[in-house]
């Protein structure tokens, strides 16, 4: 796993990342206590995105970035919703990245 963008706040966690031939974005939302990961089918604004994000209020990074990919996976407190990618995955990949970060600590 290649990490090519990682952007973090008080609220949110977002990353893009490399695996498996395919490029994923992986957002953690400690607010409202959800995480979701998705495969990009094409490269996307996640600098923009994420700028908007710090300069508008009304701004929703997690509505905006879902609209954008296909395949993903959603995880609530108590719910899980898979569209193209399952649970497993979503675990699988927290494990990578994890070891990713504790490389390069």
């Amino acid at each position: 796993m290649k990490v090519i963008n990682l952007f973090r706040d008080s609220r949110y966690t977002l990353i893009e990342t490399e695996w498996e031939e395919a490029r994923f974005i992986y957002l953690k939302d400690k607010e409202q206590k959800t995480e979701s990961l998705g495969v990009a089918q094409r490269e996307l604004p996640l600098k923009e995105m994420w700028e908007k994000h710090q300069r508008e209020e009304n701004y929703c990074l997690p509505c905006e970035l879902l609209l954008h990919l296909e395949h993903k996976v959603l995880k609530g407190e108590n719910s899980i919703a898979e569209m193209g990618l399952t649970a497993e995955r979503l675990e699988r990949f927290k494990e990578l990245l994890k070891e990713v970060e504790n490389e390069s600590c």
